[in-house]
């Protein structure tokens, strides 16, 4: 009770000679944003008089004492954290937090004067409604005691004034429904200041704060900055790949940065890098590897996916364990890439993405046609891209586009300077493929066969419906076989270029010219043999 008392008085008048509590706001200046986790730096200078203090720093409420505090122009002292230490924030907003404030507090100002018009309408519009209640009362009965004179005045007053009351009621319906569309614009203001005030980060209370100690031996400013580590930030690279009409390939690179720190970084220096904060510091623990044997425990057991019993015991057996899904991070053998965005950058609390242009890259490509014929029904463009611009390319996703159209996604892997990789850029309309599967001399297409012996054929066909000449590098997979008992003799006419393309066993490419509206085919025959009492299990 006594630190709440002493907190309070001190919050509201500081002054020279007696111990004091000095708020503190010490915005983010600077942040380091790794793929995972952000280095925040926050400073603030105060004047302060000479002798024994506290800065009063708000922090986020699951927030422990920053990793480093330096000091210039006191000494450090002691360190604490205090939760919920006051309930009224405003004297540690920033700048543009309090303009968001003010723009909030004249919107909720502005609601009520328009509630307060709408019911003075109401009001009005019931008056209206009452007055023509009562002038429609007044029925011919109520007039039998008046001599002719009488009544006819009576009932030219009654006839003017309902006449007069409806004029007042229309205007005051017309007055109603304006002082109503002005209280739901006012509303729709009011709401757009909550989200402003929210999104500039504001806590209005209550605040927990850091108080920081010092001993001043002067009277003057004092220089305080504050880093600490915070994981719930991040960034991740974003790219736009653009395959030009000049077969050249542009990699325009952008980063996605988010945070959830729980503090404002707003118009701060923001650093960019590729380092792991959480990357494994020092060498594993080698332990002693020991060998020895022991007698077999036979046991039998009944297991499912999920259960296993115990037969021996009669006890459930555990469940085999299931490795958790590690957590995503790129690994880099190479050195550490930074990026230091050339302007200053504001990233709302609470995930919000800003999205950050770190510009272009022009890479050499070889672009080509491929196809798969067994699979696919068209060609399509390919481009073989080497990583030309000295640094490396992160891994991102990224989107893909063919002269300014897009025709796609991908992920775009990690490449070190000088790596390769292949790029798509969609469906070659005008190379169609066309796969047949011949009669075998079986006659059987299934997947098991029985009979011992199969002789399957089978031809795939490319068509150019272009006028111009296009050459296409075709992948089919013809079969192998791993076990002694089963022979294979494959035949492929013409032959293919290249064999166990990309170390992938059976996997053969040709490199295959069409002129325009050409056709092209490639007849492949397979003899298969194996014991009788076996199954063949193969699909052409």
């Amino acid at each position: 009770m006594r630190r709440i008392l002493f907190l309070t008085t001190c919050l509201s008048a500081p002054f020279a000679g007696q111990a004091a509590d000095f708020p503190t706001r010490a915005p983010v200046q600077t942040a380091v944003v790794y793929l995972q986790g952000a280095e925040i730096t926050r400073s603030a200078i105060e004047e302060v008089p000479a002798g024994r203090h506290r800065l009063l720093v708000p922090v986020p409420s699951d927030r422990q004492a920053p990793s480093r505090i330096e000091l210039r122009g006191a000494t450090l002292g002691t360190v604490e954290i205090l939760p919920d230490a006051v309930t009224d924030g405003r004297p540690y907003l920033s700048p543009n937090q309090q303009q968001a404030l003010a723009a909030l507090e004249a919107a909720e100002d502005a609601t009520h004067r328009a509630e307060d018009a709408r019911l003075r309408a109401a009001a009005a519009m019931k008056a209206a409604d009452d007055r023509l209640a009562f002038l429609r009362s007044v029925t011919g009965a109520s007039l039998t005691t008046l001599d002719p004179d009488q009544i006819t005045a009576t009932a030219t007053a009654v006839s003017d004034g309902t006449q007069a009351a409806e004029i007042i009621r229309a205007d005051a319906r017309a007055d109603l429904r304006a002082a109503e569309q002005a209280r739901d614009a006012a509303n729709r203001v009011l709401e757009q200041a909550k989200r402003d005030l929210a999104a500039s980060g504001a806590d209005l209370g209550p605040i927990t704060l850091m108080a920081v100690e010092i001993v001043a031996e002067d009277a003057g400013p004092v220089d305080l900055t504050l880093t600490s580590f915070a994981a719930n930030a991040g960034w991740s690279p974003v790219y736009d790949i653009h395959l030009d009409a000049d077969e050249k390939v542009t990699l325009t690179r952008k980063a996605t940065v988010w945070q959830r720190t729980g503090m404002t970084l707003s118009e701060v220096d923001l650093t960019l890098s590729t380092a792991d904060p959480f990357a494994q510091a020092g060498p594993s623990f080698v332990g002693p590897d020991r060998a020895r044997v022991v007698e077999p425990q036979p046991r039998v057991s009944v297991q499912s996916d999920t259960f296993a019993m115990d037969t021996a015991t009669g006890r459930a057996a555990p469940a085999p364990a299931i490795e958790s899904a590690a957590r995503l991070e790129p690994q880099f053998d190479g050195p550490v890439v930074t990026y230091v965005y050339p302007t200053a950058v504001t990233v709302p609390e609470g995930g919000g993405q800003v999205t950050l242009s770190l510009g272009d890259v022009t890479l050499d490509a070889r672009v080509f046609n491929r196809a798969a014929p067994r699979l696919d029904e068209t060609a399509f463009l390919m481009a073989d891209v080497t990583n030309t611009s000295g640094e490396p390319i992160l891994p991102g996703t990224a989107t893909l586009f063919r002269e300014d159209a897009r025709v796609g996604e991908t992920a775009l892997p990690l490449l070190a300077a000088g790596g390769e990789t292949e790029l798509a850029f969609g469906a070659q309309q005008h190379l169609r493929l066309e796969f047949v599967l011949l009669d075998n001399a079986t006659g059987d297409r299934g997947v098991f066969v029985t009979s011992g012996t199969r002789e399957q054929e089978m031809i795939f066909r490319l068509r150019n419906l272009s006028d111009s000449p296009e050459t296409v590098e075709t992948r089919f997979a013809l079969p192998f076989s791993e076990e002694e008992d089963l022979d294979i003799r494959v035949r492929a006419t013409p032959p293919p270029d290249r064999r166990d393309v990309d170390d992938l066993r059976g996997v053969s490419e040709w490199d295959i010219t069409l002129d325009g509206g050409a056709e092209a085919a490639v007849r492949i025959g397979v003899d298969l043999e194996w014991p009788e009492d076996e199954t063949l299990i193969w699909r052409p």
